[in-house]
């Protein structure tokens, strides 16, 4: 029984057509059925955060505890007296000792139930992150390596709108902590100025925008690199991606509500404030939850040694001017902001015929997965020191690698 009403809250979520259900079956839900790091209870949700107090009262609910719950989304309210989906289920809770009633918004008609239904895709996203099951003080599954000058990592699971931060503690990510998020109003996988999507890929957070910015963009906001060079391989074009905040009138946006944009609530952009103004901080932005990475990325360790050996052996061939052995390190899709992969060459070829000395370092090395339905792609920074008799070079320095049957290689290298 148990099982089964976690499955219905999970992809229905009516929310009192649950409280109803209950009802009717008594006391079957005498165990807890919400289930986080371990299983949860109305009392280990502390009144921390507003979220975990919405959480709370559903909690108490499925518990049969509607007085409970009134109490809790009441303090709620108080609390955060901009929290619109806090006022939807007030309301509810309030119309349920009236009459029963089928679901979240019920007596909703009209314009306003658009409106409603975002907010109990809001609901159902919020709860979902208690339901995941996730260890989080477990090193996340996310094949990525920082180097000891990168001091976070973000990940956006853009189908839970969930936005996790990651310190990087001696070479390994740590959870510090994990925020909802809104995005593009068409999802994910932006293509094109105005078509209202988050782009899906890998990018680096910029300074803070000091010039004067309407209320709309919330507390601040601070741009993406967004389009990289992928992007712009693949002809993606656009702008003005940011991460930001909300009107003070508005707690949060629901799910899909940004025209691409990532928007926070103001406090949680105020937490990350701090860790924001950093600068430069990588963010993956994928279509992947941290449950399907569990799943999916098995053999992290195996993967690494492979891709830190690739490099290698490609820094070893450059530094020997083993000139065809470095060339097959290169893509046949190889392309640069000059070169495609036989230009590319035919450059490398006159180069390393005079077959000088020359001394290839590299240092400050970082990888992230980029998140590709295709092919396995790995977004790789490092600096790169290079002397030959004529030239003397230090350098940031971007490639972008590719598995291809087994073999990685080189599709992409630049400045940055």
């Amino acid at each position: 029984m148990k099982n089964f009403i976690k499955k219905f809250l999970i992809k229905e979520f009516h929310f009192l057509l649950i409280l109803v259900f209950l009802f009717n079956i008594s006391q079957a839900l005498s165990e807890e059925i919400f289930v986080s790091n371990k299983n949860l209870n109305a009392t280990e949700l502390s009144y921390e955060t507003p979220e975990k107090m919405l959480v709370k009262s559903l909690v108490e609910i499925s518990e049969g505890k509607v007085d409970m719950a009134l109490e809790t989304i009441d303090a709620l309210i108080k609390q955060t007296p901009n929290f619109k989906l806090a006022y939807l289920i007030q309301g509810d809770l309030l119309l349920a000792h009236a009459k029963q009633i089928n679901g979240m918004g019920d007596e909703t008609k009209g314009e306003k139930k658009e409106e409603v239904e975002n907010l109990k895709n809001e609901a159902k996203v919020r709860i979902e992150r208690y339901l995941n099951n996730l260890n989080l003080q477990n090193e996340p599954k996310i094949f990525a390596q920082l180097n000891n000058k990168v001091k976070y990592l973000f990940y956006v699971d853009a189908v839970s709108s969930r936005f996790y931060l990651y310190e990087n503690i001696n070479g390994k990510l740590s959870y510090k902590d994990d925020y909802y998020v809104s995005i593009g109003k068409n999802g994910f996988g932006k293509q094109y100025e105005g078509d209202k999507k988050t782009p899906v890929g890998v990018y680096f957070t910029g300074k803070k925008i000091r010039e004067s910015l309407s209320d709309f963009y919330g507390e601040a906001a601070y741009p993406l690199s967004y389009p990289n060079e992928i992007d712009k391989k693949n002809k993606r074009n656009g702008s003005g991606i940011w991460i930001h905040g909300t009107p003070k009138t508005t707690y949060n946006r629901t799910p899909l509500a940004s025209d691409g944009c990532i928007v926070l609530s103001n406090p949680d952009l105020m937490k990350l404030s701090s860790v924001l103004d950093n600068n430069r901080i990588p963010i993956i932005i994928s279509f992947q939850s941290l449950k399907d990475l569990e799943s999916n990325n098995k053999n992290l360790t195996e993967k690494k040694i492979s891709l830190v050996s690739a490099i290698e052996s490609w820094r070893e061939k450059w530094e020997n001017q083993d000139t065809e052995s470095y060339l097959k390190f290169y893509s046949k899709n190889f392309f640069s902001e000059k070169d495609d992969y036989d230009s590319w060459a035919e450059r490398k070829r006159i180069i390393q015929a005079q077959k000088q000395k020359v001394f290839v370092e590299l240092s400050e090395i970082s990888f992230f997965d980029y998140p590709n339905t295709e092919n396995e792609i790995v977004l790789v920074d490092f600096v790169q020191d290079y002397k030959s008799p004529a030239i003397n070079n230090k350098m940031n320095k971007r490639q972008y690698w590719i598995n291809e049957n087994n073999e990685w290689r080189i599709m992409y290298e630049g400045g940055t």
